[in-house]
């Protein structure tokens, strides 16, 4: 008598459980991986316990075509589907079939869960890379466009600002950040610069151009010296040697 087409399931499904089953259960018995020691296995099993001849070519053929998918599935005849529900202790595929369509189920279910959450994994480490990526770009433009890479004259010395092409506004230069200032000197000093503007001499600390007009700085001489910084007093008090000064 022909095995008819399960109620619930198509009869290729039940078969396709069935033979996961199998295979799985002599794994677990023999502790064998490879196809032709489970196949063997599986021939002498079924020939001691059931008195049915199975060879290993046909376990082997079952196993590419249902398990590792190498090969076109080969169903097996009525007989056979018995015999192997019998190994897992059922009466027969009718039995099997019964049985087990909520197995069936709940594999199924099982599947679908665990592929969903491997979607799901990927999806999460796919968005955190490209969080990550993102994150690292927007760091990097805010911190370039955030970065204080100029400097701009405030009343007396140099202080560092964003470059946004404000009138006066200098790219940065550390050393004239830290030694550019500008001064009422007392005495005459090494170390001065002074600018000459509409008749109005103003003195600095560093050299190099005037912060806001942009003319060269000059460097004080024993006149300027004389004439804008020292004040008039007795030649035997004041101390007008610039000897030090080149």
């Amino acid at each position: 008598m022909s095995l008819e087409k399960g109620k619930g399931f198509k009869k290729e499904e039940l078969i396709q459980e069935l033979m996961e089953l199998v295979f799985e259960k002599a794994q677990k018995e023999s502790k064998k991986k490879p196809i032709h020691g489970l196949a063997k296995y599986l021939s002498d099993r079924f020939e001691e316990s059931f008195q049915f001849n199975i060879d290993v070519n046909t376990f082997t053929r079952y196993y590419k075509g249902y398990i590792s998918k190498e090969k076109e599935k080969q169903s097996p005849t009525d007989d056979v589907l018995n015999a192997l529900c019998q190994y897992l202790d059922h009466k027969d595929f009718k039995d099997f079939e019964i049985k087990s369509e909520c197995e069936i189920v709940k594999r199924k279910l099982r599947k679908e869960i665990t592929r969903q959450e491997e979607k799901y994994k990927k999806m999460i480490s796919m968005s955190l890379v490209i969080g990550v990526l993102l994150l690292g770009t927007l760091s990097f433009f805010i911190s370039k466009y955030y970065k204080k890479n100029c400097m701009i004259w405030v009343e007396d010395h140099y202080e560092k600002i964003r470059c946004s092409g404000l009138e006066n506004e200098r790219k940065l230069n550390e050393v004239e950040l830290q030694k550019m200032r500008k001064i009422i000197p007392e005495i005459c000093e090494h170390e001065l610069w002074y600018d000459k503007t509409d008749n109005k001499v103003t003195f600095f600390t560093y050299y190099g151009k005037h912060p806001t007009n942009g003319k060269t700085l000059k460097r004080v001489t024993e006149h300027i010296c004389e004439i804008h910084i020292l004040k008039p007093r007795d030649s035997s008090e004041a101390n007008t040697s610039l000897n030090s000064i080149e």
